[in-house]
């Protein structure tokens, strides 16, 4: 079950107020997966918004020649994925898949659900677009780095 207290501790919805963090707790509801299950598959259609509750995934993208996939995150507990695909409409840009521990839980929600939400909640959508912005920021400026990094090696 997706809780106002674990909201409060997702960093994308912590300054979501009472009112606000219950209607986003009413329309999420919670997956388990199990270590190794795939949650989503690159080039899938992104139509669910996923938040870490705990356990661990794997972040990945599949090799050019046909070897195995090539690592690029882990995200855990607090962490949100599928964030792309929920707001540009586009394919799965990685395969996300439960690692490491036995069980991994997710908060879900569907997109359509969570755009109406931010639709019928300006003052919520605000703050949670501001903080999605710094997420993505973020993961561009690890991967920007990452590139480097391969470019001066070759």
């Amino acid at each position: 079950m997706v809780t106002r207290d674990f909201l409060r501790s997702v960093p994308l919805f912590a300054a979501l107020g009472d009112a606000d963090a219950d209607a986003l707790a009413a329309i999420g509801r919670e997956e388990v997966f199990t270590k190794g299950q795939v949650i989503f598959r690159e080039r899938d259609a992104g139509g669910r918004l996923f938040v870490v509750i705990s356990g661990v995934v794997e972040i990945s993208k599949a090799a050019v020649h046909g070897g195995p996939p090539v690592p690029l995150a882990r995200v855990e507990r607090g962490d949100v994925l599928g964030e792309l695909g929920a707001f540009d409409g586009g394919p799965r840009s990685a395969t996300a898949t439960a690692s490491l521990v036995p069980e991994t839980r997710l908060a879900t929600w569907d997109v359509e659900d969570f755009h109406a939400f931010l639709a019928a909640r300006p003052q919520a959508a605000v703050l949670i677009l501001e903080r999605l912005v710094r997420v993505v920021s973020s993961r561009l400026r690890r991967t920007s780095e990452a590139v480097q990094v391969l470019l001066r090696s070759l």
